[in-house]
């Protein structure tokens, strides 16, 4: 009897094992679901918040890219600041075709040139976000004066250089400096003067580099930059002889600097002898028999000249 109690209490106690442990196990599993769930949602909230922040990044008004225009004579100058990196700028004015540059940088400065008349530019940049600004300007032209002067730089004479500005109103003043001397203004000398012209004397020997600005009115301006070379020697012409063996007549020149060309009329024959870039040359013509005319011009690299003439006769 015993026995069979002791059997009956063991099975007892093994269904009785048996009914605890399977919510235990469904437990288990539940919460490795609900673990595995969690972790996925958290996943997919996750990726969507960064397309959310990418979409939103690129749609929103925030940190937009700031334009300034200012201009300098027939030009626009366009200064572009942003906190994102501009990935192309466009313009174009009013009714016609459109420019694109492409800038990959967040600080950057563009020229327009202006158009004749009054017009509307649009400005378009385009951020590494997706975002595209766009900016309208209306530009006045009428009545106002967008043209720069003009300026001639030339060799005078000896060691002088000729400096000329012209402006199509009124020029107001011009610059001017040898290599890296002091900067000199000259002023214009009545209030509707178009045109300002001033030697520069008194250089020394040598090249040199003449910088000048004119300047209108207006306030437009150009700048120049010319190489001038200064001398105040003139070619010579060291020998004028005949030679009667073969009836010519032998012209001989000399400049320290190198002679350019010479040029020789005669008897109304002009010969040149163009390009000669040395510093002595011979030039020789035929003679005729009877009275001979002869003019002859020597210039110089500088561009100093000298000239001489005579009558004579020859007999073979």
């Amino acid at each position: 009897m015993n026995q069979i109690l002791m059997v009956e209490n063991r099975n007892k106690k093994n269904k009785k094992n048996n009914r605890s442990s399977g919510p235990v196990e469904i437990n288990n599993i539940i919460r490795f679901f609900a673990i595995t769930i969690i972790i996925f949602a958290i996943f997919i909230i996750s990726h969507s918040s960064y397309a959310i922040y990418r979409d939103s990044k690129g749609n929103n008004t925030d940190n937009l890219a700031q334009i300034s225009i200012s201009r300098i004579n027939d030009t626009l100058i366009v200064d572009v600041n942003s906190e994102y990196i501009i990935d192309k700028f466009k313009y174009n004015w009013l009714n016609s075709t459109q420019t694109s540059v492409m800038e990959g940088m967040t600080n950057f400065q563009e020229e327009i040139i202006l158009p004749n008349g009054n017009d509307v530019l649009t400005i378009i940049l385009e951020d590494e976000t997706g975002r595209a600004v766009t900016y309208t300007k209306e530009i006045f032209l009428e009545g106002v004066d967008i043209l720069k002067p003009t300026i001639d730089i030339s060799q005078g004479q000896g060691s002088s250089i000729r400096i000329t500005a012209t402006d199509e109103t009124q020029i107001e003043y011009i610059t001017y400096r040898i290599d890296d001397g002091e900067e000199i203004r000259v002023n214009k000398n009545n209030e509707d003067d178009t045109r300002i012209e001033y030697a520069v004397t008194d250089l020394p020997r040598g090249e040199h580099t003449l910088y000048v600005t004119a300047v209108d009115s207006s306030g437009n301006f150009e700048t120049d930059e010319n190489p001038v070379i200064v001398s105040s020697d003139r070619p010579t012409i060291t020998g004028l002889s005949i030679d009667n063996e073969n009836g010519r007549i032998i012209i001989e020149a000399a400049d320290v600097d190198g002679i350019a060309s010479i040029e020789v009329n005669l008897n109304g024959a002009v010969y040149r002898m163009e390009d000669v870039n040395r510093t002595e040359a011979t030039f020789s013509l035929n003679l005729q028999e009877g009275t001979n005319t002869i003019s002859i011009k020597i210039t110089n690299v500088n561009g100093l000249s000298v000239e001489g003439a005579t009558e004579f006769d020859y007999a073979v």
